[in-house]
Order: C-alpha cells, then sequence, then structure tokens
C-alpha cells in the first residue's frame, strides 16, 4: 500500500478521478480514499495546507493503514534558475526553513530531538522520478526542497532560503511529512510542479499556473506508479 499526499484538492483531484473501486474513510476531518491506480493499492489524501495537517495525515497514513511508502505529489515555487512555471522538482532531502533555534546554538533548520536539517528522501524513489521525468521529457532537478508554514513571496526571504540550504523549490509541507516517515522508517519522496517564481508576483503566478500545475505532478505520480 502506497500513500498520496496533496495538500489541495486541486493536488489530488486528477488522480481521485482516475482511481478504480475507490472507498472513502473520514479520519481527523479528511477523506482517506484507497483503491487502486496504475494496477497498485494506493491511498490517497488531501491534507490540508501546512506542515501540522501535513504532520496528522502522514502518521494516520502509516498507523491506521500501515503504507509501506508516501508520495506527497503538488506544486511549489522554484528557488533556481533552472527551475520555471511547469517544471519540476524531485526531493534528495526536505528542509524546514522556518525552524529555528539558532539563539541557543543551533543552526537554522536543526531539528531537536533527531538533531539533522536534511531529511532525506528514499534513494530508490527519488531515482524512480528522476527517471520517470527524463522518459517524459520534462524538465527537472533534483535537490532539496524547503518548507515552511509561509507562502514565500519575496526576493529577499527567496534569497535567504536558496543560500541557507541549497534548495531548489519552497512549499509548506514536505519536509513535515518526511519528520514523520524518517521517525517511523518508511521511505518517502516529495514531487513539486512549479507553480510560482516565489517572488512579488508570486499571486499572479500562482492562480494562473496553479491547476495546470497540478495536473502535471498527477500525471507523473501515474507515470511512476505504472512504471
Amino acid at each position: 500500500m502506497i500513500g498520496i499526499i496533496g495538500a489541495m484538492d486541486i493536488e489530488v483531484a486528477a488522480l481521485r478521478a482516475r482511481m478504480e473501486n475507490p472507498t472513502v474513510e473520514t479520519v481527523s476531518g479528511m477523506d482517506f480514499i484507497r483503491g487502486r491506480l496504475a494496477g497498485r493499492e494506493v491511498v490517497l489524501v488531501r491534507s490540508g495546507v501546512g506542515k501540522v495537517f501535513a504532520s496528522i495525515c502522514a502518521q494516520t497514513l502509516i498507523l491506521k493503514y500501515a503504507v509501506k511508502a508516501i508520495i506527497n505529489s503538488g506544486v511549489g515555487g522554484t528557488l533556481t534558475e533552472g527551475l520555471h512555471i511547469g517544471d519540476v522538482a524531485v526531493s534528495s532531502a526536505c528542509v524546514q526553513h522556518d525552524m529555528d533555534t539558532t539563539p541557543v546554538g543551533d543552526p537554522y533548520g536543526l531539528i531537536s530531538g533527531i538533531n539533522v536539517i536534511e531529511l532525506p528522501a528514499d534513494a530508490a524513489m527519488t531515482a524512480a522520478f528522476d527517471r520517470v521525468c527524463t522518459e517524459a521529457g520534462v524538465n527537472h532537478r533534483v535537490g532539496v526542497i524547503a518548507t515552511g508554514d509561509q507562502f514565500v513571496h519575496t526576493q529577499e526571504r527567496r534569497d535567504w532560503i536558496r543560500k541557507q540550504f541549497g534548495a531548489v523549490a519552497v512549499e509548506m509541507e514536505a519536509a513535515s511529512i518526511a519528520q514523520v516517515c524518517y521517525v517511523n522508517n518508511i521511505p518517502f519522496v516529495s514531487i513539486r510542479v512549479i507553480s510560482d517564481e516565489a517572488s512579488g508576483n508570486v499571486k499572479i503566478d500562482y492562480m494562473s499556473f496553479v491547476q495546470k500545475a497540478a495536473a502535471t505532478s498527477s500525471e507523473i505520480t501515474m507515470r511512476w506508479l505504472a512504471a
């Protein structure tokens, strides 16, 4: 069983429409949809936006549905000149850019208790998505995806995250899911289709391109499932 998490309805709608024999169970206000995609057993769920919702969702997938791996599929903002709207970021690792205990001597992003900054994605899953994107002719980068409970929309914050963590994309859920998977020893990967430039034009970019970006994310996930 594979868990697939998207933050918003638009990020899971295309996959739900293609699911065979879906059944729905509501847990903690989230609809967990079991069925088959590309011949594989999956549980698909819209978590809601932000790290807390995403964490609740991931832990439920692990404890209640006993998933063996989790994919976080959705949209994000670019942090690199190599990725533009419609391109894809595949996680090699995730970081929480808003985790800050530097006043007590820690580096930015350090997660107390497990004492790591980068939460690694599963190498085999990352390689598989890298291959799927290449075969589909999709411009993409494998790299660090940065997560925080904020919609990054200024050049100053964008530049700081990129410089501090070497991240290629920014969004609001992936690293929290990665942390849950890390402590439960569950393979994880995040793919993010670029929907905005994480800059001052974010509102225009996001509203214009998020639907198309979400459709691309779903298609890549289907290709991975079918591989």
